[in-house]
C-alpha cells in the first residue's frame, strides 16, 4: 500500500507565546506551547513543508520587575539571566528553534514603528483610565503590580487578564484591588485619571467576526468559546499604553511617563522575531517579511489559554488595524498543567523546573510523558512518580522485549498483509495528529505507545511485524522522538521511498 503524496508544500510561521524571563522554564511551560510547537515544526518539515519556529523573551513584563524586588536583584539582569536559561532549557529538551531573541535595539524600533504608523493612520484612541495609584512607592496598580479578582469568574488574579478563565481586566473592574507590594503592610491607594492609548477592538467587530467565521476548523474550541463569550457583549478597548517606567517608552507626544503595554508590544516584537530568523537562514540575502499579508506565510500560534484574549482579539486587532500583516492561520491553545493537584507557581515555589527533570532523565522520556499527559482540552496532572511509571510500562519496556525478540530472530520477511493494514492506519493516525486542523500531542503520543504494546505482546510470534512496526516508528514519531528514533533507524534501518515520492513525502509499505 503507497502511502499518499503529500499536498502542495506550504511555510508555516510558528509562534509561542514568549515567556516571562521571571525564571527559567518549569514543567508546566515546556508541556505547553514550547514542546507543541516543535513537534508541529518536525512534522510539517517531515512532510516535504516550510517552517520557521519564534520566540523570544517577554522581558518588559512587570513580573520581571516585581521577581527582582523580591530576590533583591535588577530587573534587568534577572532578564538577562533568564534569557540564557530558557535558551539552555530548550536545547536539553531537544526543541530546535529558529530564532529565541531578547529585546535589543532593532527590536524597540521595530516596536516604536509599529505604534507609530498605527497613531498617525488614526487606529488608535486616547481614553481616560482610573488606576489605584500608590503614593508610597509611586506606582500605578496594573498587571503584575495588582491583584484581587476576576469580575467574570471571580477567581483571586493578577491584574490584566484572568488566568482561570481568560477574561481581561482593568483597575477599575478588578474586584478588591491590592498592591502586590512586598511589604506586608500594604501601602493604602488613591485613585488617579490618565490619559492613555487604547485600540477600540469593538471597531473591528464585524472583521473578527468574519474571521472566525473562516478559521473555525483549526481553533480548538475553547478558543472558540472564549471568543463567542467577548462578541456577547461590546468588545473593551485594549490599552496600548500605561503609566509605568519599565518597558518601551510611547513613540508619540502627550503620554509622559507611559510605556506601551507589553502585551501590545508582543505583536511587533514577534514580527522582529520572525524578521531574525528569515535573516538567519541565508545572511546573503535580504530577510522577507514572513508576516506580510501577501507574503504566502501562514502563523500558527501556540500558546496557554490564559493568554488567549491578547493572541484571538487584541493581536488580530492590532494586526487588522495595520492592514499589511497577514492574519493567524491557526491558534493552538493549551490548558494548565498541574503539579500533585495544584497549578505550577513560580512565586509559590510550586513547581518542577524543567532542566531539573531534563538532567535526571533522557529528553524523549520527558517530551513522551508530557505528550501523552498533555493538557490540551483541559488541565492534566504531573506526579514525578506516575511519570516513571508510564515511562517505564509504555516506552522502555515493550522496546526492550522488542529488541530481545528481534535479535533472537532477526531473519527479513515482507510484511503480511495485516501488518500492511495495521501500519497504514498507524501512519493515518499520525498524520491527523500532526496536521494543523487536527494537531494532537496526545494522539500521536498515545498511537505510538498503542503500537508498541501490541508489537511487544506479538513480538515472540510474529517478528516481522515487530520489524516493520519499529521502522514504521522510526517515519511516523521522529517529530515526537527526535533521539530515540534516530537510535532505531541506525539499529533497524529507515523505510526505503518510493523513486517518484518527493523527499519529505510519507513512506511506501
Amino acid at each position: 500500500m503507497s502511502a499518499p503524496r503529500p499536498s502542495r508544500p506550504r511555510s508555516f510561521l510558528v509562534t509561542a507565546t514568549p515567556p516571562t524571563t521571571n525564571g527559567d522554564l518549569h514543567l508546566g511551560h515546556l508541556a505547553g506551547p514550547y514542546l507543541a510547537a516543535d513537534v508541529f515544526c518536525r512534522a510539517q518539515r517531515m512532510l516535504g513543508h516550510t517552517t520557521l519556529y519564534v520566540s523570544g523573551g517577554d522581558d518588559h513584563q512587570t513580573y520581571v520587575v516585581t521577581t527582582a524586588q523580591r530576590l533583591g536583584t535588577d530587573p534587568a539582569a534577572l532578564a538577562a539571566r533568564c534569557n540564557r536559561d530558557i535558551r539552555d532549557t530548550l536545547r536539553l529538551a531537544h526543541i530546535s528553534i529558529d530564532a529565541f531573541t531578547s529585546p535589543d535595539g532593532p527590536y524597540r524600533a521595530r516596536v516604536r514603528n509599529f505604534f507609530t504608523r498605527l497613531y498617525r493612520a488614526g487606529r488608535l484612541a486616547r481614553r481616560t483610565w482610573t488606576f489605584p495609584y500608590e503614593p508610597r512607592t509611586g506606582r500605578y496598580l496594573l498587571e503584575g503590580f495588582a491583584t484581587g479578582y476576576c469580575p467574570e469568574c471571580l477567581a483571586e488574579t493578577c491584574g490584566a487578564i484572568c488566568e482561570t478563565c481568560g477574561h481581561p481586566n482593568d483597575p477599575a473592574t478588578l474586584l478588591y484591588p491590592a498592591a502586590t507590594s512586598p511589604h506586608p503592610d500594604r501601602a493604602a491607594t488613591e485613585p488617579r485619571d490618565v490619559d492613555i492609548l487604547v485600540l477600540p477592538l469593538e471597531d473591528y467587530r464585524g472583521r473578527i467576526e468574519a474571521f472566525y467565521d473562516r478559521h473555525r476548523s483549526a481553533m480548538r474550541p475553547h478558543v472558540l468559546r472564549f471568543v463567542a463569550e467577548m462578541l456577547a457583549r461590546p468588545l473593551p478597548d485594549f490599552p496600548v499604553s500605561y503609566p509605568a517606567d519599565w518597558g518601551i517608552p510611547v513613540p508619540v507626544d502627550g503620554f509622559p511617563g507611559q510605556v506601551l503595554n507589553v502585551w501590545a508590544e508582543m505583536l511587533p516584537g514577534l514580527t522582529h522575531m520572525a524578521a531574525t530568523a528569515r535573516a538567519g537562514r541565508d545572511p546573503a540575502r535580504p530577510a522577507e517579511d514572513v508576516w506580510a499579508r501577501d507574503s504566502g506565510w501562514e502563523p500558527v500560534q501556540f500558546l496557554g489559554y490564559d493568554n488567549t484574549f491578547y493572541f484571538a482579539l487584541a493581536h488580530l486587532g492590532l494586526i487588522l488595524a495595520h492592514g499589511d500583516l497577514t492574519e493567524p492561520a491557526a491558534i493552538i491553545t493549551n490548558e494548565f498543567l498541574h503539579l500533585d493537584g495544584a497549578k505550577f507557581s513560580t512565586s509559590r515555589g510550586h513547581l518542577i523546573w524543567a532542566r531539573d527533570l531534563l538532567t535526571k532523565h533522557d529528553a524523549d522520556s520527558v517530551r513522551f510523558h508530557l505528550a501523552l499527559t498533555n493538557p490540551e482540552h483541559q488541565p492534566a496532572n504531573f506526579t514525578e512518580k506516575e511519570f516513571l511509571t508510564t515511562v517505564e510500562s509504555r516506552l522502555r519496556r515493550p522496546l526492550a522485549t522488542l529488541h530481545a525478540a528481534l535479535a533472537a530472530n532477526d531473519r527479513p520477511v515482507p510484511p503480511d498483509a495485516t501488518t500492511t493494514q495495521m501500519l497504514g492506519r498507524y501512519r493515518d493516525r499520525m498524520l491527523r495528529a500532526y496536521a494543523m486542523e487536527t494537531f494532537s500531542l496526545r494522539q500521536a503520543a498515545e498511537a505510538t505507545a498503542h503500537l508498541l504494546g501490541l508489537l511487544a505482546a506479538r513480538a515472540t510470534t510474529d517478528p516481522g511485524a515487530a520489524s516493520h512496526g519499529l521502522r514504521a516508528i522510526t517515519a511516523w514519531a521522529a517529530p515526537l522522538l527526535p533521539a530515540l528514533t534516530e537510535e532505531l533507524q541506525h539499529r533497524y534501518g529507515a523505510w526505503e521511498r518510493d523513486p517518484g515520492q518527493p523527499q519529505g513525502a510519507s513512506p511506501a509499505w
